[in-house]
């Protein structure tokens, strides 16, 4: 079934939506948008069988972006952009409403052509501060409002330890020459940004010098592992690992690596 909508008074763009009615986009007139007396619908089945709609005029619903992140840490700051689209001849105002009224807060507000953003920033973020964080904007006598919800959490202690380290101190591989070498750790810490480092056997930083090597590193599986390609007699020795958290706490492992051809 198809419809075939005209506008009386406007010439304005519109589209058809079965569940909501006519939508008139991008009206440039605003104030003028008034002029929209009613919509009338003729299906291509029969003549007489016709939908009227009575406009309503509405803003866009804001909004609200902070980086795809919705948990914080206590200490943290808190950023939320709330952004719409605006003929540039309008200027909508701003309004936030947050679950502690108490916050230390700063507003900015930036205009690029026609989209309009309004960023609120709460420094040293505390448990209080977890809730719903509302964006309201208004033009004229037209509101609109968008809700997001944020939660602050207790800090927790960064530290990073590998597992089952004192089954062996050193762990001790044996690979043939041509094979190839896989050292394989289970570890445990936070945050998620830990910092690994490898060194050969001659103390040197050689991941990103030798090709063969790789390493892997999933957070979410607490595995971290180190790979070389075609070990040759050149590669035997002690290997070490360090990972470290933000804080400046590490752990370390050896694996000694011989070789038999």
């Amino acid at each position: 079934l198809t419809f075939v909508c005209s506008i009386k008074v406007s010439r304005l763009p519109y589209k058809f939506y079965p569940r909501e009615g006519v939508i008139v986009e991008d009206l440039k007139g605003f104030p003028n948008q008034t002029q929209i007396k009613e919509i009338t619908c003729l299906t291509n089945y029969r003549d007489y069988d016709k939908l009227t709609f009575k406009p309503e005029i509405s803003l866009r619903k804001p909004l609200i972006e902070n980086h795809n992140r919705s948990e914080y840490f206590v200490g943290e700051e808190i950023a939320l952009n709330c952004s719409t689209y605006m003929n540039e001849k309008y200027k909508p105002h701003f309004e936030w409403t947050l679950p502690n009224i108490s916050a230390i807060r700063e507003l900015k507000e930036f205009v690029n052509k026609s989209l309009s953003t309004s960023t609120l920033l709460i420094k040293n973020a505390s448990l209080s501060d977890s809730g719903q964080y509302v964006c309201t904007i208004s033009v004229l006598n037209l509101f609109e409002s968008n809700v997001k919800n944020i939660e602050v959490k207790e800090n927790i202690i960064q530290f990073v330890k590998f597992k089952d380290k004192n089954d062996s101190m050193v762990h001790e591989k044996i690979v043939y020459e041509g094979d190839d070498f896989l050292w394989d750790m289970q570890f445990e810490g936070y945050p998620r940004n830990l910092i690994y480092t490898f060194y050969n056997p001659y103390g040197e930083l050689f991941l990103q010098k030798d090709k063969r090597a790789n390493a892997s590193y999933v957070y979410e599986e607490g595995k971290l592992s180190l790979s070389i390609k075609r070990v040759t007699v050149e590669d035997f020795g002690n290997y070490s690992v360090r990972l470290e958290a933000p804080n400046g706490s590490y752990d370390g492992k050896l694996c000694y690596v011989s070789c038999e051809w």
